[in-house]
């Protein structure tokens, strides 16, 4: 699945997925956002921002972080985000708990999405694969379930 078809079904299905969807971020945000942090972000990253800085959803107040959100929050990093360059992408509960964005800062189309809570578990390398866990299942029998599967794999 591509970040365009994740894309399309939000659009088709945010009402009955209960998302509420931020205004695109116009090219010279992304590019500004990419400065202030000294990065480039992976070509479908982009591409979801430029459709919606971010979004918000009924289930568990889980949001997709808006960009001028994150730069705001690179201030205060904290023990959640294994490396000086990681940013939180997505959060839910109001930070009860984030998603992070590792970006290679050598091949931007190289980056993981990892949660940590008393250790890492890299969930994945896609975006479209990480939204659609979580339009999919949500929070709890999506993103945790995939993550404690992952967690077990690894034991």
């Amino acid at each position: 699945m591509t970040i365009k078809d994740i894309i399309n079904r939000i659009k088709t299905d945010k009402t009955r997925l209960g998302i509420t969807l931020y205004a695109p971020a116009s090219s010279s945000d992304i590019v500004k956002f990419e400065e202030i942090l000294h990065i480039t972000l992976p070509d479908d990253i982009k591409t979801f921002y430029s459709f919606s800085n971010g979004f918000e959803s009924d289930e568990d107040m889980f949001r997709i972080i808006p960009l001028e959100e994150i730069v705001d929050n690179i201030k205060d990093r904290n023990s959640f985000t294994e490396s000086n360059g990681d940013f939180h992408i997505a959060e839910y509960m109001i930070y009860c708990d984030t998603w992070t964005l590792h970006v290679d800062s050598n091949d931007s189309s190289q980056y993981k999405i990892y949660n940590k809570t008393l250790n890492t578990i890299v969930l994945t390398n896609s975006f479209s694969e990480f939204l659609n866990v979580f339009l999919n299942k949500g929070v709890f029998d999506g993103l945790y379930s995939w993550r404690e599967n992952l967690a077990n794999k690894t034991k």
